[in-house]
């Protein structure tokens, strides 16, 4: 297996189109945290340094730059990287007649699955690495802001989360390459995978929620519909790893994310209420914030584990004929 994963890391980072895909995600990344940042310096230039004391450096993550932050950034298209790795894995080395070789050998099926999984899975978490010690360089040093120990120990969990996201969507794109035979195939079929999950499942699940719970006055919605509008959505969003990834990195990142209950609560509630509560409470604490995300992250856990058990089973289970 050692062999196998040394083989495919020198495949992925000499393949053109895994380094092209890395480049691209790097310059947007460049570009969302430098409009980030600009935005946090000017906070800070108006004397804005108590509203956001406490996660000045986290902002360079969170902050909306141009169409979104660069955590939703990484939710939405961080997941072409692991497909690009992964939609050729099978098929591509059955196709040029390598696989039947590689098994005659004294070589186990799991090893080759097990090898190209955690392969793929060690080159993103480099590239998350690099990804996020680049983000944090720049926000030093346009910023000028270092991060606290809260901070940097809210970033490890974030990169953790992140590993296990695209570990899911990699997973995924092997799977898919041991169903088809076809190399286009099963990266049309990857493609479109990832358009649904990630752009049409949320429209779907506020879809949903609003014919489970409709409003009888759209525009002055009761407390009670508004609380069963957010527990259907809420259940929804639990269905998909995007949104589990997107709500669990909310949390760790925004120390002032208080979950989708007690957000809706501080929507429904007066403006005099609302300065009351930010007079008197701050940001949640670090361990606070994790007990929030624990449901999510075994979630998307069992997500991980669940499709790579498939693609184990399905390349298990697979005729392999010599050519």
């Amino acid at each position: 297996m050692k062999a196998i994963i040394k083989k495919e890391l020198a495949d992925h980072f000499g393949s053109i189109r895994f380094l092209i895909i890395m480049s691209l995600i790097f310059m947007i990344s460049f570009l969302l945290t430098h409009l980030a940042g600009q935005g946090i310096r000017d906070v800070l230039a108006e004397g804005g340094n108590a509203y956001l004391a406490g996660r000045t450096f986290l902002l360079l993550f969170t902050a909306p730059a141009a169409f979104f932050s660069l955590a939703v950034f990484l939710a939405l298209f961080g997941p072409l990287v692991s497909l690009v790795l992964g939609f050729d894995a099978i098929n591509r080395e059955r196709n040029q007649g390598t696989l039947s070789k590689i098994l005659s050998q004294p070589i186990y099926r799991d090893e080759v699955i097990l090898g190209k999984y955690l392969a793929g899975l060690l080159t993103l978490s480099l590239m998350l690495t690099a990804l996020l010690l680049l983000i944090g360089g720049l926000g030093i040093l346009g910023v000028g802001v270092v991060p606290t120990a809260d901070e940097v120990w809210r970033l490890i969990l974030f990169w953790a989360l992140g590993v296990i996201y695209l570990g899911f969507w990699l997973g995924l794109s092997i799977l898919l390459s041991i169903i088809f035979r076809s190399v286009a195939t099963s990266a049309m079929a990857a493609a479109a995978l990832w358009i649904f999950v990630v752009f049409f499942v949320p429209v779907l699940g506020q879809s949903l929620a609003q014919a489970v719970s409709p409003f009888n006055d759209p525009q002055r919605p009761t407390v009670a519909e508004m609380e069963t509008y957010s527990k259907v959505h809420k259940a929804l969003t639990m269905a998909s790893p995007t949104g589990l990834f997107t709500q669990a990195a909310a949390s760790l990142l925004d120390p002032t994310h208080r979950g989708s209950d007690q957000n809706l609560r501080y929507a429904m509630m007066s403006r005099v209420d609302r300065y009351l509560l930010n007079r008197f409470q701050g940001g949640i604490a670090f361990g606070q914030s994790v007990i929030l995300v624990i449901p999510d992250v075994l979630l998307l856990i069992c997500f991980s584990l669940g499709i790579f058990l498939l693609s184990y089973l399905a390349f298990a289970r697979q005729e392999v004929r010599s050519v």
